[in-house]
């Protein structure tokens, strides 16, 4: 099991992100359905095993409906 201060940045973007959904009452899983994203791109994106302009944009929508600023 990996103590918090391994976590890498974007491991930690993962856990903010979900975290975000949490107190918005919903989740990550619920988000992806509702906007037609599969979940594991999400993750893959967010943790950066998957790369490239369309996963920095997708971070960038996940970072932004988890802060509540966009839906």
């Amino acid at each position: 099991m990996k103590s918090v201060s391994s976590v890498t940045q974007k491991g930690h973007t993962l856990v903010q992100v979900r975290a975000g959904f949490v107190a918005q009452g919903t989740s990550l899983h619920a988000w992806c359905k509702q906007n037609g994203i599969d979940t594991q791109n999400a993750r893959k994106a967010l943790t950066g095993q998957w790369t490239g302009p369309k996963a920095s944009l997708l971070c960038a929508r996940l970072v932004a409906a988890s802060d509540g600023k966009a839906a």
